[in-house]
């Protein structure tokens, strides 16, 4: 080999080794930034679930001393009303968290699913019958109305127009969702609505103690109520923006009500609520959204009911 031909190996070889040993560099560079965000995530994803679970925490005792006060306040009312001032939505600054945006709900605003019988568990309540039938009519599946109560009740024999089917629950539904069991019949979109139209959701709740509060009771609810369909239902809604309402003698004091209307509410309507719905939101110190929770509970046994996170 020719000493021009070695010194061009020798180049060829230090040329070699140098990007070998740039792209050495680079590729260890490349690990180093990836392991220190790798790093980072973790050290801020543990944050965030320190963070979150603090809060979880925080959430349940503010739940119990909600639930405790707002007992003790029902005591000395007749009524439960969105313009009550626990009820409105108010702000908690936390050290070292940030702010939580909380707002309570009192609910028993729909029909009664788990109290639509009588004690024998069979018979329809009388007062829900023209809400039951009315429903129906407004959701456009006439045809399901007995169905349904089949598939609640708790005997076998099966209603005019209707079947009895092994998997019948036969009892009042935990969830609302525990209507899907009838899934060639009630659809996702039925139970929850969907395009803008109602759905049964929309209609009926399992909290309740059996009676519907009309100061929060939607008025497509209240419509389906006897008397109520008259316009009556928006007059009650305008009213208890102003002012709660406290018994059925404050509904003769707007325009097309009567003695008569408050006769037929009396085993239905009502103004005060057993449940409340409670939504906290967590926000940390940035401001950005951390945990949210939707809380509900009984005020009478002071239990929670339903707890949802995320």
């Amino acid at each position: 080999m020719s000493l021009r031909d070695l010194l061009f190996s020798r180049k060829r070889h230090k040329g070699f080794v140098l990007v070998s040993v740039l792209m050495l560099g680079v590729m260890l560079i490349s690990c180093a930034t990836a392991f220190s965000w790798f790093v980072r995530s973790q050290v801020r994803s543990a944050g965030r679930e320190s963070f979150n679970i603090t809060n979880r925490s925080m959430a349940h005792v503010l739940t119990n001393a909600v639930m405790n006060i707002l007992s003790e306040i029902s005591n000395s009312y007749s009524y439960d009303s969105p313009l009550q001032r626990w009820y409105k939505p108010f702000i908690i600054p936390i050290d070292g968290l940030g702010i939580w945006v909380i707002q309570i709900t009192p609910l028993d605003d729909k029909i009664p699913l788990r109290t639509l019988f009588l004690p024998d568990g069979t018979t329809l309540r009388r007062e829900l019958n023209d809400a039951w039938e009315n429903m129906w009519e407004k959701l456009d599946r006439k045809g399901l109305e007995n169905l349904l109560l089949d598939f609640l009740d708790r005997n076998t024999r099966a209603r005019v127009g209707s079947v009895e089917e092994e998997y019948f629950i036969n009892r009042g539904p935990y969830d609302i969702s525990e209507l899907l069991i009838l899934s060639n019949d009630i659809t996702p979109n039925l139970l929850y609505g969907s395009g803008g139209k109602l759905g049964i959701s929309d209609y009926c709740t399992i909290y309740s103690e059996g009676r519907i509060n009309l100061n929060v009771a939607p008025v497509h609810v209240m419509e389906l109520l006897p008397g109520l369909d008259n316009g009556l239902a928006d007059r009650i809604a305008r009213a208890r923006a102003e002012e709660p309402l406290e018994k059925l003698d404050d509904l003769t004091k707007l325009p097309g009500a009567s003695a008569k209307t408050s006769t037929q509410l009396t085993n239905i309507a009502a103004f005060k609520s057993r449940y409340c719905m409670m939504k906290i939101d967590c926000l940390d110190d940035d401001g950005e959204g951390g945990t949210a929770f939707m809380i509900i509970f009984d005020k009478i046994t002071r239990q929670i009911v339903r707890w949802e996170e995320a």
